[in-house]
């Protein structure tokens, strides 16, 4: 399962301890990512405004793309979208196909 992912996103695994050191940072960045732009209103301080994303809250006033849940949850996801994007080029350079 895990190498027909890999093999779809253009990854080939291979041997080399540097090289593991130097992606798992990148893989690091793309798992937070999702946590803190795709899950963002999941969090615990934005979870309880689940159940009125167009509405004006305080709580949000200091927000990206506050003061609405929705607008903030838009924000992060495209900036998530675009580091995401950046670290998998990252990653496929260091595991592309050996020549």
């Amino acid at each position: 399962m895990t190498n027909a992912l890999l093999t779809r996103l253009r990854i080939e695994p291979r041997p080399g301890t540097a090289r593991a050191l130097v992606a798992l940072p990148f893989a690091l960045l793309a798992a937070y990512l999702v946590a803190r732009g795709w899950l963002y209103p999941l969090w615990p301080d934005t979870i309880g405004l689940l159940g009125h994303l167009f509405v004006t809250d305080p709580s949000l006033d200091g927000a990206w793309g506050g003061p609405t849940l929705a607008g903030a949850w838009a924000v992060h996801a495209t900036i998530a979208v675009g580091l995401q994007a950046v670290c998998l080029v990252v990653l496929q350079t260091i595991y592309r196909p050996a020549k």
